[in-house]
């Protein structure tokens, strides 16, 4: 993912992604997740670092008392991140004095404001965008003057794209420019009147981030599942909207450009941009290597000249298994645990992405899946062939298997609650959480299993981005004379520190 990365805070968001995207309130004892995720986007961290907080439980409050020392034994190492969070810490503490200040005089009127938060079922919180859903979920006075707080701060985000928009507008990163043209891609944060061709390699908030309806730059490039989700949660109209074919060239404004499936979420496309200038430029978006993608004629036949790479897990100790090893592992877990008949199950998914783990739970074990209504619609946008539609049911009664938000599953604290949800129905609880950010420094394990009571939870390696070895056998296979890493790139030293063990 591209280092502005994740989700929506402007009414864009698709329902229920976590790395991908902004959840609503946490499963456990009403904590509401959502501020912490929406500022830690203004700070422009997503993927690990909003997981990071999601597992540690850190709310609002527990977030402006975080100090350095916090922030190191909870993970966040790096000096750049860590810095701009201690930053914007200071900055947010002395905003939250002026508005205690001003809590205490209106200490009354915010008291009768404040509504109790309502008791909800797990699949409940695939929420549809904040636009359909203006929630008035309060639980406390402390958590109204953090929300007025954060409409302070977002007043200020808002004066200060203002004074982008008059004459000081950002630079667009290199891993979102196109040397040799006038292409963007992902980079609809940085939009200006220069450029009228804006890619876009798949629908996940940190790629499409900072594009609203009201898009008027041109036209949005992008593979048909990627088209169907931009005109349905966002709202562009088709005519701005330019679909791109798979393994097919053609070309825009002098440019010839070919799309490949990027092995990420649906939609997601690899980009080979052949320039008038000769000198070919391969953008990966997010992907996950596989050996078919070193069979594509056009990347055996076309000598790239700069890679822009996704690097997420560019660090030798992300060397997971296969996607194959750990939906086999899912698959065997859940066998196993099936000896219980009221034993549920609940597979963490993003708003797009992860689907191939439940697919293939389906098909193996020949038993529906329940999906809510907005998780539907999601799906119905992703091209999946009628045989596999088929497995997913809106019937919670039909199924014991059900798929819910990522970041829901992510604590025994959160689980809990659940649990009590769900008491007298189900006697056990089995949840699998899919994500490479699981995967143990030196343990190529294909999953963990941890269990407290009638609670059972695994976190399993399932990753959509490449690992360290893939990156460095799809750098190999390539052989590029430039490469340009487009996350965890906070500054040339870390930047040339990824570059060089890719080629080590």
């Amino acid at each position: 993912m591209v280092a502005t990365n994740n989700d929506d805070t402007e009414g864009n968001q698709c329902p229920g992604q976590v790395l991908d995207g902004s959840p609503g309130k946490s499963a456990a004892n009403g904590v509401d997740v959502s501020p912490v995720v929406e500022w830690l986007h203004n700070l422009g961290l997503f993927g690990k670092y909003e997981e990071i907080f999601l597992k540690q439980e850190i709310g609002w409050d527990a977030l402006q008392w975080l100090t350095e020392e916090d922030l190191c034994s909870i993970g966040i190492t790096t000096l750049g991140p860590r810095k701009k969070i201690l930053h914007a810490l200071k900055e947010l503490r002395s905003e939250s004095i002026k508005v205690v200040e001003t809590e205490t005089e209106n200490s009354k009127s915010a008291a009768d404001e404040a509504k109790p938060g309502v008791n909800k079922l797990i699949t409940d919180y695939f929420l549809g965008p904040p636009s359909e859903r203006k929630r008035v979920d309060v639980a406390n006075n402390g958590q109204s003057g953090a929300r007025r707080s954060q409409a302070n701060i977002t007043n200020r985000s808002n004066k200060k794209k203002d004074r982008i928009r008059n004459g000081k507008q950002k630079d667009v990163p290199l891993w979102c420019s196109i040397p040799g043209t006038q292409f963007r891609v992902d980079a609809f944060k940085f939009l200006s009147r220069d450029c009228s061709h804006w890619f876009l390699t798949h629908f996940h908030l940190d790629h499409y981030q900072g594009l609203t309806k009201s898009f008027s730059h041109g036209m949005i490039y992008c593979s048909s599942i990627t088209a169907k989700l931009v005109n349905l949660k966002i709202g562009i109209p088709w005519d701005k909207i330019k679909v791109l074919p798979l393994n097919q060239r053609i070309n825009i404004a002098g440019t010839d450009v070919t799309c490949f499936d990027a092995n990420h979420c649906p939609g997601a496309v690899i980009i080979l941009f052949e320039p008038p200038n000769g000198k070919p430029v391969l953008h990966t978006g997010d992907f996950r290597f596989c050996k078919e993608m070193m069979e594509l004629s056009f990347l055996q036949a076309c000598p790239v000249h700069t890679l822009i790479l996704d690097t997420t897990y560019c660090n030798p100790q992300y060397d997971f298994p296969k996607q194959e090893a750990v939906i086999q592992f899912v698959i065997d877990a859940i066998q196993a645990e099936a000896f219980n008949p009221k034993t549920l199950f609940l597979i963490g998914s993003y708003t797009i992405g992860k689907e191939r783990v439940f697919l293939e739970v389906a098909r193996a074990l020949r038993k529906k899946i329940y999906v809510t209504a907005s998780k539907l619609r999601i799906l119905e946008c992703l091209n999946f062939p009628q045989e596999d539609m088929q497995w997913f049911t809106l019937k919670e009664q039909e199924s014991h298997v059900h798929v819910v938000p990522l970041w829901s599953i992510a604590s025994f604290k959160r689980l809990n609650h659940i649990s009590n949800q769900y008491m007298g129905r189900y006697s056990l609880i089995v949840t699998f959480s899919p994500t490479g950010w699981s995967f143990g420094k030196g343990k190529k394990s294909t999953g963990r299993r941890w269990q407290k009571g009638t609670i059972i939870r695994y976190e399993v390696p399932y990753s959509e981005h490449s690992s360290f070895t893939e990156l460095k056998e799809f750098v190999n296979f390539i052989s590029p004379a430039n490469i340009i890493p487009s996350v965890n790139n906070h500054d040339p030293d870390s930047q040339n520190s990824m570059i060089s063990q890719l080629l080590a």
